[in-house]
């Protein structure tokens, strides 16, 4: 075993907000930092349903800043593949407690929310509601995962 494989990779939920912002080609750092393979990120299914729904916004949106649909979709497929995608199944059980603390800001979370408690990981989002109502659950936010980045690695 290379000594390289022996790091443990930080895992974190990636929310949807944050896998469109990498979609996006003005940033591009957080796509390069996702595309690293550095990290173990999961996301709830839920997550492809919510992309499904905004992806004609997505797509008008980058053709307005001259992004082709052709490399909005190729760094969507990209992006997806590093993503572990857990069922509902998974988390069913945390799905009550984590309802139970997302009702206060946004019931869509929920998911997001139940799959971290599930995990006992953080939930990578510059959410402000997710964010706020963080205790039981742990966050991440991009601006420490750029940090975490250059020193994930020490053991």
């Amino acid at each position: 075993m290379e000594k390289g494989e022996e790091k443990t990779k930080i895992e974190f939920v990636i929310d949807t907000n944050i896998l469109i912002s990498a979609l996006i080609p003005k940033n591009s750092k957080l796509r390069d930092i996702i595309l690293s393979g550095d990290f173990r990120i999961y996301a709830p299914e839920y997550l492809l349903k919510e992309l499904d729904k905004y992806w004609g916004l997505i797509l008008e949106k980058s053709e307005k800043k001259g992004v082709s649909r052709s490399n909005i979709e190729l760094a969507k497929e990209e992006l997806l593949s590093k993503i572990f995608f857990e069922p509902d199944k998974f988390y069913l059980l945390r799905i009550e407690e984590a309802y139970s603390i997302c009702r206060e800001f946004d019931e869509k979370d929920t998911p997001f929310i139940a799959l971290s408690l599930m995990l006992d990981i953080p939930v990578l989002t510059n959410d402000k509601g997710i964010l706020e109502n963080a205790g039981i659950y742990r966050v991440l936010t991009i601006e420490e995962l750029f940090k975490n980045k250059t020193g994930h690695a020490r053991n």
